[in-house]
C-alpha cells in the first residue's frame, strides 16, 4: 500500500492510499474538477478510485465528495452523524457505507479502524488503515485539538503517519487572527501545533515508525521550514530513523510506501 498527499490546508485537503487491490481518497475537499486535475498530473486513473472516506464534516474535507461520488459512481465511507449534519453539502450520494468509530471495518482489501477525536465538528474522526495480507499500516491524525489516550495508543501501531502540525504557537499568538479565532485553533477542539505534534511523538515513537507526512499546515500562522526543522531536530535527537515529508496545500507529496 501507497499514500499520496494530494493537498493539505484549510483550502481543502485530499489524500490518495493505493493498495493492491484497492484505492480510495481520504476526504475530497476541494472541487471536483481540481481533483480530477491533480489525478490527471500524477498519471493516476481515476477509475482505479473505489470509494472516499470522509473524516469529519468541515468544508475544507467535504467540498467536492458528493459531486465525485455521483460522477465516479462510487460510494461515500462517512459515520452517521457526519453525514447527517453534511447532507445539504454532499447532495444526492449513490451509495452510503456508514461506519462507526471505535468499530472497525473492511471494504474490499482494506481494513478500516476509525477513532473519534476531539474536534469541532459533530463526530470526527481519524483512521488506521492496512492493507489485507500486509503488517503495515498508515495512520491518519489530523484535525484535532490535543492528542487523547485514545490517539496516543493507536500511534503506537503506524509504519506511516499523516499528523497534523498546524501552527507555531507564537505566531498564531501574534498573527492576525481575531481572538476567538485563535482561541478556535489552539483550544482543545482545534488543531495540533507543531509543539504539540513533536510532543506526541516524543511519546509514541517506536521503531516501527518509518514516514512522517507533517499536514494541514496554517498558511498564516506556520512555515513550512519551520514545522519541518523543528520536528528533525526532534528526530535527529532520538536517533530516529525516519523519512519525513511535508503536505502542501498546492503540490501533491511523492507517493510514500506505507
Amino acid at each position: 500500500m501507497k499514500v499520496r498527499v494530494l493537498a493539505s490546508g484549510s483550502k481543502g485537503n485530499c489524500i490518495l492510499v493505493s493498495g493492491e487491490q484497492t484505492s480510495i481518497l481520504i476526504d475530497a475537499g476541494l472541487s471536483m474538477r481540481k481533483i480530477k486535475e491533480i489525478l490527471f498530473e500524477i498519471d493516476f486513473p481515476v477509475e482505479k478510485i473505489k470509494a472516499i472516506l470522509i473524516s469529519h464534516e468541515h468544508s475544507d474535507h467535504i467540498k467536492g465528495a458528493g459531486a465525485i461520488a455521483r460522477n465516479f459512481r462510487i460510494p461515500l465511507l462517512v459515520n452517521e452523524a457526519t453525514y447527517r449534519v453534511g447532507l445539504r453539502r454532499f447532495g444526492r450520494i449513490p451509495e452510503l457505507i456508514h461506519f462507526e468509530n471505535g468499530q472497525k471495518f473492511t471494504f474490499n482489501d482494506l481494513l478500516i479502524d476509525p477513532f473519534s477525536v476531539p474536534h469541532d465538528s459533530v463526530d470526527s474522526s481519524c483512521f488506521l488503515i492496512s492493507e489485507r495480507g500486509y503488517p503495515h499500516k498508515l495512520g491518519v491524525i489530523t484535525d484535532l485539538g490535543y492528542p487523547t489516550m485514545l490517539v496516543k495508543e493507536m500511534m503506537k501501531k503506524p509504519s506511516t503517519v499523516i499528523l497534523e502540525s498546524n501552527h507555531d504557537i507564537d505566531m498564531l499568538i501574534n498573527g492576525p487572527y481575531q481572538w476567538w479565532l485563535k482561541q478556535r485553533v489552539k483550544g482543545k477542539n482545534g488543531h495540533l501545533s507543531n509543539i504539540q505534534a513533536i510532543e506526541l511523538l516524543e511519546e509514541v515513537l517506536h521503531d516501527g515508525l518509518k514516514n512522517i507526512v507533517l499536514a494541514h499546515l496554517s498558511e498564516v500562522n506556520n512555515k513550512p521550514d519551520l514545522a519541518f526543522n523543528s520536528m528533525q531536530r526532534f528526530l535527529k535527537e532520538r536517533q530516529a530513523m525516519c523519512n519525513l515529508f511535508i503536505a502542501e496545500q498546492y503540490k501533491p507529496t511523492e507517493w510514500i510506501e506505507v
